[in-house]
């Protein structure tokens, strides 16, 4: 192994992009101490056995573009365990199920008059070519959308699903985020453009993390703590000097990568200046309530079913099974399904209790398919994170916070430098190790040392 080199480094948070920053730091010889509020790792992308299988708490899948993920899980050795099908979706609107994943189906799908039809398509092909997104930073998703496709179009495809994401600001929502959600997807589809192609991690994200856990747990210099809750940025002259615990330990470094949401980095560098935590607070988020159900077989056979229904309280679910058919086979035919409702933590709907969301998914799932039944459920579990993902309005790029915070020694990841990408695990990813490169840079080489071989570990390698 490399000596570790005098720096030190803490990591708040184990999610991807805390993973991958330690990962890197470590390699290049800092010490690195990685500490987390949960019991297991990985955020947002961690993951739960579901009686049988492991399955992510909050859906991800794989886009052809995501070159950051799939880099790493080279570097891994784990890329044979990334798949890719051809998937299928579909679109529920005033109770008819479209198939919606083909441009004939586009073609076909009447409740939007044929012109707009044709310029849902063409804004698509569009979406894929343009390569500057930030003439879109200016202008509203809203009304992008309107210009583009028709005021029909907007109506029945695009304001269901940014109204019931982003409630009273789904009007405010920049164009550059719903540009790059298109592209991203848009840009999976085979050569022909006829159908998207997805991919997918077997067990899901839990593969790369245990892969990255396993190699920093073979690292001398490296230490991961799980259930320890950071209270506070130590400082000293100026400076990061540490950070103290809730218990009252206090740990010394001379650099602090924080995943932490920014408002919780906020309540934690009570240091940072006044007008740079005024900026951070001016961000806001969404919360996600998400139910993941275990089924005796499937709704639907598409792996995305957008959702345009008043009679049903969300905009979408996703039925993984049909995208993973590894995870379907392992569980016997049997169905995994994603019912995602973005909402603001003040809502009402946000605290609602785990039986009245109950209801409310069975119910909406009852009129996707009149043939599903309550008892094709074996389980069904709920959970929430109140800082799901930042709303990026328009204006969104001036106010994106550096990686380096105004505060020496502290530096930060968060989704909302992933603008005017969506969130995925290769965003974070990528956030992560360009923040060991600027640490890297910034201590002139502290961490800069060769890179360390494969450990040798009890004599063998």
């Amino acid at each position: 192994m490399a000596k570790p080199s005098s720096l030190r480094v803490c990591v708040i948070g184990a999610g991807l992009a805390g993973l991958a920053a330690a990962y890197d730091m470590a390699r290049g010889g800092a010490e690195v101490q990685i500490l987390d509020a949960a019991d297991d790792l990985g955020g947002l992308a961690s993951s739960v056995d579901l009686k049988g299988l492991v399955v992510e708490r909050f859906c991800h899948f794989i886009c052809r573009g995501d070159d950051d993920l799939l880099r790493l899980v080279g570097e891994l050795g784990i890329a044979d365990r990334v798949h890719w099908v051809q998937s299928k979706t579909a679109f529920f609107y005033n109770g008819i199920l479209y198939p919606f994943a083909t441009p004939m189906d586009l073609l076909r799908f009447d409740p939007v008059p044929s012109r707009q039809r044709l310029l849902l398509g063409l804004n698509v092909w569009r979406s894929i070519r343009r390569k500057d997104w930030a003439s879109l930073d200016g202008i509203s998703a809203k009304r992008w959308l309107i210009n583009r496709l028709g005021q029909k179009a907007y109506d029945v495809v695009w304001d269901p699903l940014l109204r019931m994401k982003f409630g009273d600001y789904h009007e405010q929502v920049s164009a550059a985020w719903i540009w790059h959600r298109i592209m991203r997807v848009a840009a999976s589809r085979d050569r022909l453009g006829l159908r998207e192609q997805l991919g997918y991690l077997e067990s899901g994200t839990e593969t790369v993390i245990r892969a990255l856990q396993s190699q920093l747990q073979r690292m001398p210099n490296v230490s991961i703590r799980t259930g320890v809750l950071v209270e506070r940025v130590v400082t000293q002259d100026g400076r990061v000097a540490g950070l103290r615990l809730q218990n009252g330990e206090t740990i010394d470094c001379a650099a602090v990568v924080s995943t932490a949401a920014l408002k919780i980095l906020e309540r934690m560098a009570p240091e940072l200046d006044k007008e740079y935590r005024h900026r951070l607070a001016r961000i806001d988020y969404i919360g996600v309530v998400c139910g993941v159900l275990k089924l005796r077989q499937a709704v639907t056979d598409a792996f995305w079913v957008n959702v345009n229904d008043s009679r049903i309280p969300f905009n979408g679910i996703i039925e993984y099974t049909n995208l993973n058919l590894q995870a379907k086979h392992a569980i016997g035919g049997r169905s995994i399904v994603y019912v995602p409702c973005y909402l603001r933590t003040s809502s009402p709907r946000y605290d609602l209790s785990d039986a009245v969301l109950k209801k409310e998914f069975l119910d909406g799932l009852g009129l996707i398919n009149p043939q599903f039944r309550p008892d094709w459920v074996e389980e069904l579990r709920i959970y929430r994170e109140p800082y799901a993902q930042a709303i990026c309005t328009v204006g969104f790029a001036s106010m994106i916070p550096d990686h380096r915070a105004p505060l020496p020694g502290l530096y930060l990841t968060d989704s909302t430098q992933y603008y005017p990408e969506d969130r995925t695990i290769s965003a974070a990813i990528r956030l992560g190790r360009r923040v060991a490169q600027l640490i890297d840079e910034d201590t002139d080489g502290m961490a800069r040392l060769p890179f360390p071989k494969k450990p040798v570990l009890d004599g063998h390698a």
